[in-house]
């Protein structure tokens, strides 16, 4: 059998020569094993700077993506900012515009109302022409009208007829409640031309003063008791 060779390892070694200013020569060695060391050391310290660098390749990368990504949020945000700004003032022209409607709107209501308060007092005067007038003297507050002929007897305001009635003294009594607690009373001898539960406006017939009846007592009721009708008369 052939004896095993055996391998030597070619070594090597490193001389650094220095020569001083006097001549004198001075020689360093370093040994392989040194050598080695600090190749290993060096190939280490490479492949560490190398990885940091691609680390930090890929994290500013990273950063700038995030920041692009971040900058198109931002951006989407000033748009939707800017459209709801947009929206909200067109809202509040909407809402103002819609509180300037309801605010006429109230009023007109308010001017109708009053208006049909108004004509639902009975300030009107109670004949659809001239007559002559006063007041009675003794009894219960009341007004005299003597009417010509061919007069009408009108409402003095907008209501219903609450009772149509014989009158001792002037033959037939109509009451009108105008609401609110009023009532106007209308005493005349004539035919009457309206029925009880009728609503009626101010000014409609109520009798047609003829030779036979041209009379007229005229009063005021207000929360159940009689008042002085020229209180709204003059107001009329």
């Amino acid at each position: 059998m052939k004896g095993k060779r055996s391998r030597k390892r070619n070594k090597y070694m490193f001389i650094v020569v220095k020569e001083n200013s006097n001549g004198a020569v001075k020689k360093y060695t370093v040994s392989q094993k040194v050598m080695e060391a600090a190749a290993a050391i060096l190939l280490v310290f490479t492949v560490g700077v190398v990885s940091k660098f691609v680390l930090d390749s890929i994290a500013i990368g990273n950063a700038r993506k995030e920041i692009i990504n971040q900058t198109i949020t931002i951006n989407d945000l000033t748009d939707e900012n800017e459209a709801l700004g947009a929206l909200n003032s067109t809202l509040t022209d909407k809402i103002a515009a819609l509180g300037e409607t309801v605010s006429n709107k109230a009023e007109a209501e308010d001017a109708i109302s009053q208006k049909i308060m108004e004509g639902a007092l009975p300030t009107g005067y109670p004949l659809s022409g001239s007559a002559d007038m006063e007041e009675a003297l003794s009894g219960e507050p009341m007004v005299v009208f003597s009417a010509v002929n061919g007069t009408n007897v009108v409402t003095s305001g907008t209501g219903t007829v609450e009772s149509v009635d014989a009158d001792e003294l002037y033959g037939t009594r109509i009451v009108i409640d105008h609401g609110n607690g009023c009532q106007s009373i209308y005493r005349n001898d004539g035919t009457p031309l309206v029925k009880e539960g009728q609503t009626i406006g101010k000014g409609y017939i109520l009798f047609t003063v003829g030779k036979d009846n041209q009379k007229l007592g005229y009063q005021i009721r207000q929360n159940n008791q009689l008042i002085d009708p020229m209180l709204f008369l003059n107001n009329g």
